[in-house]
């Protein structure tokens, strides 16, 4: 062992080097959990605003959809219910009456929007809080949607026109 002027050891550290690096290291780990933390909690919020835009996007887009290809259309304001009736076409020669309402089919404590399409209901979108269509004139349609997704809101609003055709002459 070799010893120095004053009569320690030179080899190993004192306690105060020990207690000195871990108190650095201990600092490191506090910084470096506190920026995954925050970044983890920022990523899941983009995550649930995304999730909660992407729902009112498809639902307002396959709205938009129906009442652009209506024959009729008609929104019942106490029940939230858009019922249309669409074109007649090749493919579709004798139409039925659809409607489109929110509603927990599936009973996950989320509202949907569903579409019934010959008493079969399909969903549209989940995470739906609200939504109202208003005919603002004849034919032009104010279509709002509102999803919020663990507490990211997501809004969308659209104006339609509904293409309203010259009835088919029968043969």
């Amino acid at each position: 062992m070799l010893l120095s002027k004053r009569g320690h050891s030179e080899r190993g550290l004192t306690l105060m080097e020990v207690i000195f690096a871990l108190l650095i290291s201990g600092i490191f780990l506090m910084v470096s959990m506190r920026l995954l933390t925050d970044q983890w909690r920022g990523s899941r919020a983009l995550k649930n605003y995304l999730e909660a835009h992407y729902a009112v996007m498809t639902a307002g887009k396959t709205v938009s959809d129906a009442i652009r290809t209506a024959e009729t259309a008609n929104w019942t304001p106490g029940s939230k219910v858009l019922q249309v009736l669409p074109l007649r076409d090749d493919t579709n020669p004798r139409p039925t009456l659809d409607s489109y309402f929110m509603d927990d089919l599936d009973r996950d404590g989320k509202n949907d929007l569903y579409w019934r399409h010959l008493g079969v209901s399909q969903p549209v979108a989940s995470y739906l809080t609200g939504w109202k269509c208003v005919e603002v004139e004849p034919g032009l349609w104010e279509i709002f949607l509102e999803a919020n997704m663990d507490g990211q809101t997501a809004t969308w609003q659209s104006t339609v026109r509904q293409r309203i055709y010259p009835p088919i002459p029968k043969e």
